[in-house]
């Protein structure tokens, strides 16, 4: 092939690579009227061509495949991905098929060409858009008339996500809105930091504790949403700043903020009291760290230090906090790639001022606990189901920040949506197990028993199952049922269907 045929096409999929500008071409056989002459220029200044030994660049003579080979090679190591088309990528994927050997020739692996464009292609323009939609059917068997049932929106998401700067360490921008009401729920940057570090600034959400809960850390198929639980303390929306150091036994996390949190601690039924800002700052530092392929070790400290007013009339959550800290250490253990052992321990002690009926008292806590041992079983090592068993205790006046109830950090039902507290000593067990059969059809179901020291009115067990089917990799739709039998009260029965599409 012609040498200027060779610099068109390679200029066709770099000329996104830097802003255009009239380059200084090095080669003194090129004249300064040719047609080729800036775009030459801009790929000698990018190191993509270099000529000979002499200076001159040959234009006219043939290019070898292996010339060709290397200029795709070095192309593709300054490609700007921001700013690729479609079209630029297919090019790019047809050239590294095109002269597959003789980048092999040249050293040059090609897994590695593929990955890259693979990623160009996932950040065609520099902005990539996802989306989820949900929309459930439910019917309700409750005492309250006003929750017998519901059709609705349960999730609808737009996320916006954008790669910029520096090419080889890009900054990363995503923001998701939710709800029909367009809430921003997601809105952040993570830049690349001193020490191979990230700063992450805005609104995020951190999931640290993922190990430990049956929807963060099982595969458990789900699309109803009633067999999964929550984080204890993080996995919540946070305005503030971040930094994270990912190193060779595992990543460091800190963050900082001030969040508002009178909702938090107090019942919405309260007004304008639940609005009112707790006025603490809130600080977290943890550790996941991994020290062999079988044993993991999480360890980690949460604060939150400052006065909170007290509200003139509490409801329920009748508590007042000063200074509120956590420490908390879990330890896993895989005995192969299938069959995992962990556990996860609490301690949090905290100031606080207690509602008595007509005054608030002083009613500190000094040592608070809660733990929980799991064994988590994949379905590869028992071939027709995997497996969740999960056995927790949480003592009297234990702080969850994220709520309690409707699949919150503790509960499957909404009777406890708004609680943090937990009012009374809890001993509990968990089950679950989900079952794929094939690409299309999934199943799980689940038993939950949670049994209270001196309130034995609120003693009750949950249990559910579900079916999934997928017709397609964006669209699901699930069927699901859950029963709630309370101890000293009517039981509850759920069912939903669910249509899920992700795009």
């Amino acid at each position: 092939m012609k040498k200027f045929a060779a610099v068109v096409a390679v200029a066709v999929f770099v000329a996104f690579a830097a802003p255009v500008f009239a380059a200084t071409n090095p080669f003194m056989d090129v004249p300064m009227n040719h047609w080729a002459y800036d775009a030459i220029g801009q790929l000698a200044a990018h190191g993509i061509l270099s000529g000979y030994p002499d200076g001159t660049y040959k234009g006219k003579q043939p290019t070898t495949r292996y010339e060709m080979a290397s200029a795709l090679a070095r192309a593709l190591a300054v490609v700007d991905m921001t700013k690729a088309s479609k079209q630029d990528v297919e090019m790019l994927k047809k050239l590294v098929v095109e002269f597959k050997d003789e980048l092999d020739a040249l050293g040059v692996k090609v897994d590695a060409l593929d990955k890259r464009v693979a990623v160009l292609e996932d950040r065609l323009g520099g902005w990539k858009l996802s989306g989820s939609l949900r929309v459930d059917l439910e019917n309700r068997d409750k005492d309250a008339p006003e929750s017998d049932g519901s059709s609705e929106v349960s999730r609808s998401r737009l996320i916006f996500e954008r790669w910029f700067g520096d090419e080889e360490n890009p900054m990363h921008f995503l923001g998701r809105l939710d709800g029909l009401d367009t809430t921003w729920k997601r809105f952040y940057v993570e830049v690349p930091f001193y020490w191979d570090s990230t700063f992450t600034v805005g609104r995020f959400v951190w999931d640290l504790e993922d190990e430990y809960y049956v929807d963060g850390a099982s595969e458990l198929p789900a699309t109803g949403g009633f067999a999964g639980l929550d984080s204890w303390l993080t996995d919540r929306r946070t305005d503030g700043l971040g930094w994270s150091k990912a190193f060779g036994m595992g990543t460091v996390y800190a963050y900082v903020a001030h969040p508002e949190l009178g909702a938090f601690l107090y019942d919405s039924s309260l007004g304008t009291n639940a609005d009112a800002a707790w006025g603490a700052w809130e600080f977290l530092l943890m550790g996941k760290l991994q020290f062999t392929e079988q044993l993991g070790f999480d360890v980690g400290a949460q604060a939150f230090l400052g006065d909170n007013a007290e509200p003139a009339a509490p409801a329920v959550n009748n508590f007042s906090f000063d200074n509120l800290l956590t420490v908390f250490a879990g330890l896993r253990f895989n005995f192969n790639d299938n069959i995992a052992l962990k556990g996860i321990f609490y301690y949090q002690d905290y100031n606080a001022d207690v509602w008595n009926g007509t005054q608030w008292v002083d009613g500190d806590y000094d040592s608070v606990n809660a733990w929980k041992v799991i064994v988590d079983v994949k379905q590869e090592a028992l071939k027709f189901t995997s497996l969740w068993l999960e056995y927790g205790q949480m003592d009297k006046g234990f702080v969850t920040p994220v709520a309690m109830g409707d699949g919150g950090s503790m509960f499957v039902t909404d009777r406890y949506e708004d609680n943090h507290i937990m009012w009374d000593d809890l001993k509990y067990f968990r089950i679950a197990a989900g079952q794929e059969w094939s690409e299309k059809w999934a199943t799980h179901l689940f038993y939950y028993n949670y049994d209270f020291d001196l309130d034995a009115t609120e003693d009750f067990n949950e249990w559910g199952l579900g079916v999934q089917y997928t017709y397609n990799p964006n669209v699901k739709f699930g069927l699901n049922y859950v029963k709630i039998d309370w101890d000293n009260s009517d039981d509850d029965d759920v069912i939903r269907f669910r249509t899920q599409v992700t795009f």
